[in-house]
């Protein structure tokens, strides 16, 4: 069998199906299987999309997540450096089986199962909507505050009628985030991932967007499962990445003046419900998550 960053291009199809998520619990990780050769270097993404709330009655970014393909095409990683051509990569993809609920209990919890059952997944991929015509990929995260009474008065519960805790995600990391860090950055130079599909796009017919880098991602769910991602990526020693491949840089750095983490990434797709956007919210998304592969493994 292959280690567990290695899938053939058979078995993606079967890894998609077979070690989906169901509600909280993940999938077993067979992290003992190390040391057997395989031609290709795979880059593990595991991907989730929201279900309903508010006025979104089907949402999405769970439709966009759970069409993507089990393997990313090579045409999205064909401005590849020749250092990372030679690995012969392979972008598997792994959506999470249902929508994740718009609840930050539920959020809370589901992040830390998440990361401590798939301890090789190279990059977490959250998404959600925005009721934009446009794509973001999000640079930071925030702690809080999420809602009334000490956050924005115009804060909105979750579906559950509820804000998190002290209207922060303080329980985020098991708890484990020092009290001074409240923001986490995006360790990815999104601004190149962007001129990367910017590039691609002139010289391609597919139907896809190049995205904006963004600061602001909203205080509401999408804000809080990414800072929970990032600061787990970080803070969780229950959840160490177990990576075989190394890397020519660090995934995360701690000790930054505001931490950094390139192992999950926000993106914000449009909330619009047509078939031709959703061909391009998958496309654009597609395109994403190949740039930020080549760019996590070139030096």
């Amino acid at each position: 069998m292959p280690p567990p960053n290695v899938v053939t291009t058979d078995a993606a199809a079967d890894a998609a199906a077979g070690q989906a998520v169901v509600g909280s619990k993940a999938p077993d990780s067979p992290t003992s299987l190390k040391n057997h050769h395989h031609p290709h270097r795979v880059f593990k993404v595991y991907v989730t999309g929201f279900g309903t709330f508010e006025k979104v009655p089907i949402n999405a970014s769970y439709i966009v997540a759970s069409s993507l393909p089990s393997v990313l095409p090579e045409k999205y990683i064909q401005h590849a450096p020749e250092s990372v051509k030679s690995q012969h990569l392979q972008v598997s993809i792994i959506p999470h089986v249902e929508a994740v609920p718009v609840s930050y209990d539920k959020v809370t919890k589901l992040i830390p199962t998440l990361y401590q059952d798939l301890p090789g997944v190279d990059l977490f991929v959250h998404i959600g909507v925005m009721p934009f015509g446009y794509y973001r990929v999000e640079e930071r995260a925030r702690k809080g505050p999420y809602g009334p009474p000490e956050g924005d008065p115009n804060g909105r519960a979750d579906v559950d009628g509820k804000y998190p805790e002290n209207n922060e995600a303080g329980r985020a990391a098991r708890g484990k985030v020092p009290k001074e860090v409240h923001e986490i950055l995006s360790g990815l130079d999104l601004e190149a991932i962007c001129k990367d599909i910017e590039n691609a796009k002139k010289d391609s017919t597919d139907d896809f967007e190049v995205p904006k880098v963004s600061n602001d991602a909203g205080l509401y769910l999408c804000e809080f499962i990414y800072y929970n991602s990032l600061a787990e990526s970080i803070y969780d020693d229950e959840a160490k990445y177990e990576s075989e491949y190394p890397e020519p840089r660090p995934v995360t750095d701690p000790t930054a003046e505001t931490p950094t983490s390139s192992r999950a990434i926000f993106i914000h797709v449009p909330s619009i419900m047509t078939d031709e956007w959703l061909e391009k919210s998958k496309e654009t998304v597609k395109r994403i998550i190949g740039a930020i592969a080549v760019q996590r493994l070139s030096p």
